[in-house]
């Protein structure tokens, strides 16, 4: 029998997900005295977006003295286009002044210049050079000095489990359970409860996310009565290469340098076309450029090309850490397609990560509310390291003040039923649903959207909410399927809601195009639109912006 065999397990505080967020905020939970637990599907810190990252963290205090905490705030609500929660910009602005300090301390190895101070670089939308980045501009120049120190600090890890539900009795959160690689069904009882799961980009066909990004989090709380926001803006990074957008090409350096362009297949400078710097456009202004171009050449099987053939010698050196693989081997054009990147929309907190269930805490890319309806560059560090720390340290708070429960038998008995009830002999196999699911978000949910294209989107994913799976047995079979199985569901109800808030909200901002809506509508649509689950239907809602009620 599927999970035949049961475990428990206790802690003060259960952080899910591994990535920067998570265990920065295990980190913040552990030096307060709490028995923390980390619980990841993968290695601990390996397969997680900050891991895929170039290391490049938005902070104020390393460069020009006029940059400020608040300078950076102000930038960051204009990236967001004012749908920012200004209590969550300031509070990671502000304390990542301090953290970046800190990361130096546990390990973190800056660029540097000849006498070691660290070098700061200026990306669009950022008022001043503020972005410091690894010394080898790989996410692993940060993952791992933070996994040393949550290891360090007494931070305990599961790892290769599955969270399958969030135990909720009398308005508060006692746990979870977990599905393990090899079928045994966790109960984990918890003071506190910290997601940290990161964004929902593997919706989409085209994604540099790390293969687990499928929305746990989101849906985790969805079904726990907590809240989502802004689940219509997703950032789609404009310039990337390889199998389906896996690898990105950083525009903001690259592009920066004399001779190099980006070209459609009549060999026209497209930023140029269209009255753009390369040195100023954001990413979502160049990811509909190309996009659109895309769908222009599509009938001529045209594409969009970096073209760094006039590229000098002394500019290829100063970029050479981000330029691909291919250059080193004589190639000069590569062509590139917008992938989804980072998720805006995500579970509402407060400025101290709590949601509306007590003891049930956000970190990083998982919470909404931080960037609003476009995330500037080297923010999304910024976020996850500063709120990770702020969420953890009041997560620890809440556990210390509401003590473990025991409370959790019969709500872990209920999910065990309900994942019994989703299995069948003759069910559809989820890898295939995924590709379907996908696909249709890609080609009708992306980076250009109507009234038409998210129509057709959410019938097909209505169209998948009542399937049930069937579990197959050998390498990777049973608890494997059921895993796989579970993420699809968890891919298909944030679809639901990103769809759903995509058609309501009727004008173009930030990441959001609406080519039926083109322009931005600040008398009707300076608002967030929230959705949360009634049974088994999502209602929608709007709410003012934090601060102009």
């Amino acid at each position: 029998m599927l999970l035949k065999k049961q475990e428990t397990i206790s802690c003060d505080v259960l952080v899910i997900g591994s990535g920067g967020a998570g265990l920065r905020a295990a980190i913040a939970a552990a030096e307060k005295g709490c028995d923390v637990l980390i619980m990841s599907k993968a290695r601990i810190g390996h397969a997680s977006n900050t891991y895929l990252s170039k290391a490049i963290i938005a902070s104020s205090g390393w460069g020009e003295f006029r940059d400020t905490g608040s300078v950076h705030l102000d930038d960051t609500l204009q990236g967001g286009r004012h749908l920012n929660n200004p209590d969550m910009v300031a509070s990671f602005t502000e304390a990542i002044r301090t953290e970046t300090a800190l990361l130096r301390t546990w390990g973190m190895d800056y660029t540097a210049d000849e006498n070691g101070n660290p070098t700061v670089i200026k990306m669009p939308g950022h008022s001043y050079a503020r972005h410091l980045s690894g010394r080898h501009f790989r996410g692993s120049d940060l993952v791992m000095p933070l996994k040393k120190k949550a290891e360090d600090s007494g931070v305990r890890f599961q790892e290769k489990t599955f969270v399958s539900s969030l135990l909720v009795s009398e308005n508060r959160v006692r746990g979870a359970t977990g599905i393990t690689g090899d079928g045994i069904f966790l109960t984990i009882k918890a003071g506190a409860v910290v997601i940290a799961t990161g964004g929902y980009g593997h919706v989409f066909l085209n994604t540099n996310n790390a293969p687990g990004i499928t929305g746990d989090g989101q849906a985790l709380a969805l079904k726990a009565g907590v809240s989502l926001q802004d689940m219509e803006f997703v950032q789609f990074y404009p310039t990337a290469y390889g199998k389906r957008g896996s690898r990105i090409l950083l525009y903001e350096r690259i592009l920066a340098q004399d001779g190099a362009v980006l070209k459609n297949s009549r060999g026209h400078d497209i930023l140029a076309a269209n009255g753009h710097s390369p040195t100023s456009i954001t990413r979502d202004e160049l990811a509909q450029v190309i996009m659109k171009e895309i769908l222009a050449e599509s009938e001529q099987r045209g594409g969009v090309y970096m073209d760094l053939t006039e590229l000098s010698d002394n500019a290829a050196q100063s970029v050479s850490m981000h330029l691909p693989a291919g250059w080193f081997k004589g190639g000069k054009v590569f062509e590139v397609v917008p992938t989804a990147h980072f998720c805006m929309g995500g579970i509402v907190t407060d400025a101290d990560g709590r949601t509306s269930c007590p003891g049930l805490f956000v970190a990083g890319e998982a919470a909404a509310g931080s960037h609003g309806a476009n995330r500037l560059a080297g923010n999304a560090l910024a976020e996850i390291i500063a709120m990770g720390s702020i969420t953890g340290r009041n997560a620890a708070g809440s556990a210390i003040s509401l003590g473990r429960t025991s409370e959790t038998d019969e709500l872990a008995d209920n999910e065990k039923q309900r994942l019994a009830a989703l299995i069948t002999q003759s069910g559809p196999q989820s890898g295939e649903m995924t590709r379907e699911l996908k696909k249709v978000m890609w080609f009708n949910a992306g980076i250009l959207r109507n009234q038409h294209s998210l129509e057709t989107a959410l019938k097909a994913v209505m169209g998948w909410k009542d399937f049930r799976t069937s579990v197959t047995s050998g390498l990777g079979g049973k608890a494997g399927d059921l895993i796989r199985f579970l993420e699809f569901r968890n891919l298909r109800l944030v679809s639901e809601t990103v769809c759903r808030s995509a058609l309501e909200r009727t004008e173009t901002r930030g990441a959001h195009f609406r080519s039926d809506y083109p322009a931005e509508e600040n008398r009707a649509w300076l608002k967030n639109i929230r959705v949360r689950q009634m049974d088994t239907d999502i209602m929608l809602e709007h709410v003012p912006v934090p601060g102009t009620e």
